[in-house]
């Protein structure tokens, strides 16, 4: 690096390389990843300065209290509340070929579907019904038109999510509106 030319080379490749580390996980995930189904329901379909998407809320963000590890239940005493925490959120197939949240983990399962997730840690955990987990799925684009389309549809019939898994991690590839 003695060579002032390379220098102005080395100094701008450093934040290329950086998108491209950010980059390869989703780009791996979608390559190879397992297809899967969750059941959801579209929200909204426009941003004004994001384009059109739909904002989706997934059945599988809301997990029951004896859902969830103890290991993490201890932490909650620790942790401030409305805190967020790292999960591995292990799913199982139902008979509808969707697939339901199994129970919530700090510990990377060995094997089977699983997501990586953020857990909200609540602010009353004895009258806590529900545990919110957050996965990154929230928002899903497409042209106006067929936003505009899907919130029609999706008001009068359920939509599943297409996605693809691969060691936690998970891209949205479709909705189908049935």
């Amino acid at each position: 690096m003695n060579n002032p030319s390379f220098r102005p080379l080395f100094i701008f490749s450093i934040p290329v390389l950086i998108l491209l580390v950010l980059a390869i996980p989703p780009v791996w995930t979608t390559m190879t990843g397992d297809v899967i189904k969750i059941k959801t329901a579209p929200v909204d379909p426009t941003d004004l300065f994001r384009g059109s998407y739909v904002a989706l809320k997934y059945e599988i963000e809301s997990v029951k209290p004896s859902q969830v590890d103890d290991s993490i239940k201890t932490e909650f005493n620790t942790r401030k509340m409305g805190d967020y925490k790292k999960v591995y959120v292990r799913l199982k197939q139902n008979s509808d070929g969707l697939y339901d949240v199994d129970y919530v983990t700090k510990e990377k399962p060995a094997k089977g579907v699983y997501l990586k997730g953020e857990l909200e840690i609540p602010y009353e955990l004895q009258n806590a019904e529900t545990i919110q987990i957050r996965y990154g799925l929230d928002n899903y684009f497409a042209s106006e038109e067929k936003a505009k389309e899907m919130e029609k549809d999706a008001l009068a019939n359920p939509s599943v999510a297409v996605v693809k898994v691969r060691n936690g991690n998970v891209v949205l590839t479709d909705i189908i509106i049935e």
